[in-house]
């Protein structure tokens, strides 16, 4: 298997660190903002099951992903990253001004956790 690449995962991060520089004017922006962390969230996961694959551990779904980095020792809590996938599942579902800021104030916590998978993962493909 050729060495996985991060950069899109190091792209979709720039879009939502970008997004997250100064607060939404208005619910487009913040919407902008949660669809740039749905594809964020996706392209996390993905990029990681790449890295775990090329480390020859195969995992089939995001949560199972999660499990297995936590297993391993690659991240600390992945409770929190499946938290992140079940807030994703509710809005992508079904659309509600509270379920959409809720989401929002996840979207902190989630860059600063995404940053250091994105290092983790890094790590592991030197």
């Amino acid at each position: 298997m050729n060495k996985p690449k991060l950069d899109n995962y190091k792209k979709a991060l720039a879009t939502l660190d970008e997004a997250m520089k100064n607060p939404p004017a208005n619910l487009l922006e913040r919407d902008g903002i949660i669809q740039r962390f749905e594809y964020c969230l996706e392209v996390s996961w993905n990029s990681a099951k790449k890295v775990l694959e090329f480390q020859e551990i195969k995992v089939d779904t995001p949560r199972n992903v999660f499990r297995e980095m936590a297993k391993i020792g690659w991240i600390d809590n992945p409770e929190e990253w499946i938290d992140f996938l079940e807030k994703r599942n509710k809005t992508s579902h079904l659309y509600h001004e509270e379920v959409a800021n809720e989401l929002f104030a996840i979207v902190p916590s989630f860059l600063k956790s995404s940053h250091e998978l994105l290092s983790i993962l890094a790590g592991k493909l030197e």
